[in-house]
């Protein structure tokens, strides 16, 4: 290692830069071998990937660590930071009094023209209580040396400011390690902040780094923002006070701060903004380039008084004149309206930057008041973009004093934004107007909602839908539940997605995300969550969402153990299910079923009955039953006819079917028995039966025996539902598939019309009718 430098390995060409982040966004990592080598690595975990001539192409998932260090260096590169540290073997040169230098390795450092982000990373495989004190305090005593090497190594100018990150992923941070923390200045990351960076990331890129610089220099003077002033005009709206006046993008960037609501202000502002949409940022982006401008002002909320110098005033309308002074601060005005207008100038060139734009300014605004300006503002707006019709209803019943209207709400923002959380398990997996689906974007918001609803997780609706009563992940207010839910289901659904990233990424395919699987994942979650509270007599809603977490990861172990080792076809063996509303409640007893083996109290409702269903005994029995209800069936009609009508030029069966289609299919079904053909009346279905029986003709005849009411229902003129249920029936032993299987009360159905059945049966025997049946 080169002894003059003091920071290296670092990546400062754009190629190198971009072909560090391809390898560090695959999900696996991956790794080319000699052939005689591969066998050793394959037992210590890695897996094919490829067989070229000599060599072997190996990989698997990263570690936690790692996955957490790859996403915290691509956050850095999607910002645009032109130097970044190179892999896992990042040093900074440490001075040390009377001793030799040493060199601490850091996990990333990035650094651009103004700052210089230095990132310590913390992972644990699950999430964990742990204490930080001592990594805090490590880090704390270093950023003294740390500063220095990077002064040394790009020396006085300009002063470059540094940012502390301390990032961690499944940490449940205690009070005292915060405390710490801040007292350090050292800013803490979890995945939930990551989380929203990379999203405003991938949206905006080079452009996000303003919104990121706002985050963690608020209130920081910035150099270049010192005595800036513009010619401005003061006056009063509505009794507030306001700016109007011309700046620069440049100028305006720096300051800017956009109030998203995907990550809720710390300070408890209301959180009012979507993201910006990339696409219409490179569209606007492209017409400023073009010469384009727009002729109106971009709205912003200056959140301390300001300087402002007034040369003249007209007393008519009270209007001054004069020079404002630009605040000087980070994070100092608030977007109202207008994100686009002014990001699309970020990623283009200083000449750009320096054009004139249109602001409005006002002064101390608090956010409430802010958010109701933005709403006054776009609430006539005709035209929604498509990507957000499927936020509407997250939207349009936000606040509804109505509960099934209000859970539907908070369910379908909830939904949108987990679709949008960068790196998370339902990042893009859920389909929006005017986008096809695919085999991996094949989650819907209806389905996903009914889940949500089901589990009862933000609260039910009770009393006839008039009341609403919250859920374990309810919290005091729809936003903070939206908050506390999102994060509780992006870590929980994490976890199911990296502990069989195959069969996850396969999709639709893979069994594992999909709109059935998903839903029965979210009624597990509640189920779980109402055992542990019972098991550990905690309270669900007492507990922070990774303290949560914490407490009910032994339940859900098995499950995630068994998809851990899951192959595609034991999926398609074990989680394969029916096609319709019924599907998600079989997958969700089935994933129950896992949780019950391990632990043996836990019982939600229904699992008995589903369990019940699933006996051996019980099904042979249906099996059984139906079976003989289509001989027994057939062997009373055609006894009665041939009773009636006689055997001879088989005129009990011209004379007892007298449906020409009936015939001509049991005539035809019959030449395929070349050899033996059978009585024709061995051909027809069982719903055949039912049309022959109510007949007008041979109604009266059939009558005692067929007519049975459905159970607990009044009798109807012709009680003949029964056959049509049988018929649906004997299609789960006739036509078997793993997802076809018989509910609990299917069988108290066969029990109740065999009995009643059999019983008329054995108390009107024709002549020639012998009502025991031999199965073969």
């Amino acid at each position: 290692m080169d002894q003059n430098g003091w920071l290296k390995p670092l990546l400062t060409d754009a190629a190198a830069l971009k072909r560090e982040a391809t390898k560090r966004r695959k999900p696996f990592k991956e790794m080319s071998v000699a052939k005689s080598d591969a066998a050793e690595l394959i037992e210590q975990g890695w897996e094919v990937a490829r067989e070229l001539k000599r060599t072997t192409g190996l990989r698997r998932e990263w570690p936690h660590e790692e996955r957490l260090e790859n996403r915290t260096w691509l956050l850095f590169c999607l910002l645009g930071y032109p130097e970044i540290s190179s892999g896992r073997s990042f040093k900074v040169k440490i001075e040390r009094k009377g001793a030799e230098p040493l060199w601490k390795q850091i996990d990333v450092l990035a650094k651009d023209n103004e700052t210089v982000v230095v990132a310590e990373c913390k992972s644990c495989a699950q999430v964990t209580r742990r204490s930080l004190q001592k990594d805090i305090e490590e880090f704390s005593n270093l950023k003294g040396p740390i500063a220095a090497a990077i002064k040394k190594h790009y020396g006085n100018e300009p002063k470059l400011k540094i940012i502390w990150l301390f990032v961690t992923n499944n940490v449940v941070w205690s009070k005292p390690d915060r405390a710490r923390a801040i007292g350090a200045h050292i800013n803490v990351v979890t995945e939930r902040e990551l989380r929203y960076y990379l999203q405003i990331a991938d949206h905006l890129r080079s452009a996000a780094r303003y919104q990121f610089l706002a985050e963690f220099l608020k209130d920081q003077k910035i150099p270049a923002m010192e005595n800036v002033r513009v010619p401005a005009v003061k006056g009063k709206l509505g009794g507030r006070t306001f700016f109007s006046f011309v700046s620069t993008p440049r100028q305006m960037l720096k300051i800017a701060f956009v109030n998203h609501r995907s990550l809720n202000d710390p300070e408890g502002a209301p959180a009012y903004q979507r993201l910006i949409s990339r696409k219409r940022l490179k569209q606007i982006s492209k017409f400023l380039e073009d010469g384009g401008f727009f002729p109106t002002n971009i709205l912003v909320n200056f959140g301390q008084q300001s300087r402002f110098e007034q040369l003249a005033k007209d007393e008519d309308t009270n209007v001054a004149f004069g020079h404002l002074y630009l605040p000087s601060k980070y994070r100092s005005a608030w977007i109202i309206d207008g994100q686009h207008r002014l990001y699309g100038y970020a990623p283009l060139s200083d000449h750009e930057l320096g054009q004139n734009i249109m602001v409005v300014a006002f002064e101390n605004l608090d956010k409430t008041e802010e958010a109701n300006l933005f709403v006054t503002i776009n609430h006539e707006q005709k035209s929604v973009p498509t990507t957000l019709l499927d936020d509407l209803e997250g939207e349009l019943k936000w606040g509804s004093d109505r509960p099934i209207e209000r859970i539907g709400a908070i369910s379908a923002r909830l939904i949108t934004q987990m679709n949008g959380d960068i790196g998370e398990a339902l990042y893009g997996r859920v389909t929006q107007q005017g986008i096809p689906a695919t085999e991996k974007t094949c989650l819907t918001v209806p389905e996903l909602k009914a889940g949500i609803r089901r589990s009862g997780l933000v609260g039910k609706a009770i009393l006839h839908g008039k009341e609403y009563t919250p859920g374990p992940l309810s919290d005091v207010t729809d936003s903070q539940t939206l908050d506390r839910a999102r994060q509780v289901l992006n870590s929980y659904l994490d976890q199911i997605a990296t502990a069989n990233t195959e069969l996850w990424e396969m999709g639709r395919q893979g069994l594992l995300c999909t709109n059935t699987s998903v839903q029965a994942y979210l009624q597990l979650l509640g189920s779980v969550i109402l055992f542990m509270e019972t098991d550990k007599s905690l309270a669900a809603r007492e507990l922070e969402p990774l303290e949560l977490l914490a407490e009910i990861g032994e339940y859900l172990e098995p499950v995630v153990n068994w998809v851990k080792k899951a192959t595609p076809s034991e999926m398609v063996s074990q989680f394969k299910v029916q096609f319709g509303s019924g599907g998600p409640r079989e997958y969700y007893f089935r994933l129950c079923r896992l949780v019950q083996q391990a632990h043996p109290s836990f019982e939600p409702d229904g699992l008995a009955e589903w369990t019940e269903s699933q006996s051996e005994e019980r099904v042979a029995e249906a099996d059984r039953q139906i079976k003989e209800f289509n001989i027994l069936v057939q062997k009373f009609i055609f006894a009665r006819f041939k009773d009636i009508y006689g055997l001879e030029g088989d005129a009990y069966w011209h004379k007892g079917v007298t449906d020409k289609d009936i015939r001509a299919k049991a005539y035809k079904k019959s030449l395929d028995d070349d050899e033996n053909p059978l009585p024709l009346e061995n051909y027809l279905d069982f719903i055949e039966y039912k049309k022959i029986v109510e007949n007008r003709a041979h109604w009266q005849l059939f009558k005692p025996a067929f007519d049975i009411p459905e159970p607990g229902q009044k009798g109807q003129s012709k009680n003949l539902k029964w056959m049509e249920r049988i018929n649906e029936l004997r299609r789960i032993s006739a036509h078997a598939t793993e997802s076809r299987s018989y509910r609990v009360e299917d069988f108290d159905y066969i029990d109740y019309v065999y009995s009643e059945f059999t019983r008329r049966v054995a108390a009107y025997k024709p002549q020639e009718f012998d009502e025991t049946v031999e199965l073969r």
